[in-house]
């Protein structure tokens, strides 16, 4: 069969002249899919023109097979690209997979779906075998995970057991169609060490997902994953684990390897818990004599209230420490904040900001809380008559407030979290001895470009959002 996956093209466009990051998920179902001929596409590279460029790409490949992998606030674009392909190859089967697909399952099979079937949670095996049903080698009841129309009615097959990471293969990212994904203007591309996590915290959907699970590759794995994308003169690796530091003396025995290897030409960013960073003592060194360059430390708040609401504990002295040792050692940190809580008001808000600023963070990465479809707290927040777009999902960003506190409402939320971020972003610190933008090329220039974007978020309440056209 002919089977093409697509990647949505929604991106928050404060970080668009930043980084562009590649869909990993889907070049791992392509190494699954041996005896097919496999295209993937990441639309955030096509940018304008969507339409044209697509009915292009189908007329050239008439894939059998298309799948959409789709977070819930691209879920717009996905319902666009179903109806570009279901003119265009009519006779193609089309199925959406992703977190939305997973976490929204009975609200997106009711009425008249606009694909053909679902996949849920982890796409490897399931897809796979949605292959061999479609061309008659099993039966539909027996794909894991798959939601399928019987008699007008979805079907919604249990979910198969989580998979194994040391029996999956490595991505298949020969089968991409376009290139050019960067951060900074150096070439960058994802690897995934581990899947899953075991924490409880209100606002992820994680645990939707995968459960309660945290699974790991073998780090020699890890390793030959990384060789092979510095044979391919990959200069920036982004680590995609959803929580790397649950087991943090691994992390520390694949630093360690990565600067034993010399694959530490490379340079790093991950995505880090403040518990788990400071965890083993010998991390963070380890870290730098690996290189990586950028931490994305999620902090979520320094009010003990909050931080309880999210179930974090009170991780405040260990932030401060993480923060300092980070940057003790050449580290960069970006600092990820969540706002727009129940009790918020204009001094909890205006406090994270500060508090942003005391602990050192290089950048401020500020959001405000999201109901995203599956979490708990989005039926705390709802149940709280909190919430004031449910259903608006391309608004769900992060970026975009959705919520109301009981002292402020979206609006006031939106110009809040706009001018604090103004007055962060365009701060002397945001380019002066700022690990975010030190020897980049063009780094200063190009942050001040983003922050353009902030001004005319404050005045329409519409900030970050993606500018990708059809």
């Amino acid at each position: 069969m002919n089977v093409l996956l697509l990647a949505m093209p929604d991106a928050a466009n404060n970080f668009h002249r930043i980084i562009k990051v590649p869909n990993l998920g889907l070049c791992s179902i392509a190494a699954h899919l041996k005896g097919h001929r496999v295209k993937v596409v990441d639309l955030v590279l096509v940018h304008r023109d969507i339409e044209s460029w697509l009915r292009r790409l189908l007329a050239e490949f008439s894939p059998d097979v298309i799948g959409v992998s789709s977070m819930s606030f691209q879920y717009e674009s996905a319902l666009k690209v179903f109806a570009i392909c279901r003119a265009a190859t009519p006779r193609a089967k089309l199925v959406l997979g992703g977190y939305h697909a997973t976490l929204a399952r009975e609200e997106l099979a009711s009425g008249n779906a606009p694909f053909d079937f679902l996949v849920r949670g982890e796409g490897e095996h399931a897809f796979a075998a949605l292959l061999e049903a479609l061309d008659g080698q099993r039966s539909f009841f027996d794909v894991p995970g798959l939601s399928w129309p019987r008699h007008g009615i979805f079907v919604h097959n249990p979910p198969g057991p989580l998979l194994d990471l040391k029996c999956l293969p490595l991505p298949d990212r020969s089968v991409r169609v376009l290139d050019g994904f960067t951060y900074f203007d150096r070439r960058l591309d994802c690897v995934e060490t581990s899947r899953g996590c075991t924490k409880t915290c209100t606002f992820c959907s994680i645990t939707g997902m995968y459960g309660s699970s945290f699974r790991c590759r073998p780090i020699e794995m890890v390793l030959e994953d990384l060789r092979e994308l510095k044979r391919h003169g990959t200069k920036t690796v982004l680590l995609v684990d959803d929580n790397i530091t649950l087991d943090s003396r691994r992390f520390t025995r694949l630093a360690e390897a990565i600067a034993e290897q010399g694959l530490n030409d490379m340079e790093y960013l991950v995505q880090a818990s403040v518990a788990g960073i400071v965890a083993d003592p010998a991390l963070i060194p380890a870290l730098s004599r690996a290189n990586f360059a950028m931490v994305f430390l999620g902090i979520e708040s320094v009010l003990p209230k909050n931080l309880a609401l999210f179930e974090k504990g009170d991780i405040r002295e260990q932030t401060r420490q993480a923060v300092h040792r980070l940057r003790e050692h050449g580290i960069g940190v970006m600092g990820g904040f969540i706002i727009g809580n129940p009790d918020d008001g204009k001094e909890e808000i205006r406090e994270v900001f500060r508090a942003s600023r005391r602990l050192g963070v290089d950048l401020p990465y500020v959001q405000c809380v999201t109901p995203y479809p599956g979490t708990r707290i989005r039926e705390e927040l709802l149940q709280a008559e909190l919430v004031t777009n449910s259903d608006r999902l391309s608004r769900y960003t992060g970026f975009m407030c959705n919520v109301k506190t009981r002292q402020l409402s979206t609006a006031q939320l939106n110009r809040l979290m706009n001018w604090e971020n103004l007055k962060a972003f365009f701060s002397p610190s945001m380019f002066v001895g700022n690990r975010f933008v030190k020897k980049r090329e063009k780094g200063a220039w190009k942050v001040l470009l983003n922050n353009l974007d902030l001004v005319r978020g404050y005045f329409t309440g519409d900030q970050f959002r993606s500018r990708h056209r059809f």
